[in-house]
């Protein structure tokens, strides 16, 4: 009885050794996971900066080139109200002066 006691009781501690070492490999696959987690995690958000960065630059540029294209389109047009207000007042001096010159020499 006493042996196969003796016996139950290694057997047991052989169980209990085998479950700590499964315990510490779980442990041990666990951190490893968690670390792999964390990397992937680290990149994907890198990426999505980069993305986000470059997104960002892209709409600024774009943002610019159409202030630029608006800006030129208001000189543009306030040019062209400045041709046609000098013409109309070319003109009306033109009128003015035979106007004055019909006044003074009758």
């Amino acid at each position: 009885m006493e042996a196969q006691g003796e016996r139950l009781l290694q057997d047991l501690v052989k169980q209990e050794k085998s479950l700590v070492l499964k315990v510490e490999e779980a442990k041990a696959k666990a951190k490893l996971t968690i670390e792999q987690a964390q990397a992937e995690a680290a990149r994907v958000l890198e990426e999505a900066r980069a993305k986000a960065d470059a997104t960002a630059k892209s709409e600024a540029e774009a943002a610019a080139a159409e202030a630029a294209k608006i800006r030129e389109e208001v000189v543009s047009s306030a040019r062209e109200a400045a041709e046609a207000l000098e013409a109309k007042a070319t003109a009306n001096r033109d009128a003015a002066v035979v106007l004055v010159m019909e006044k003074v020499l009758p």
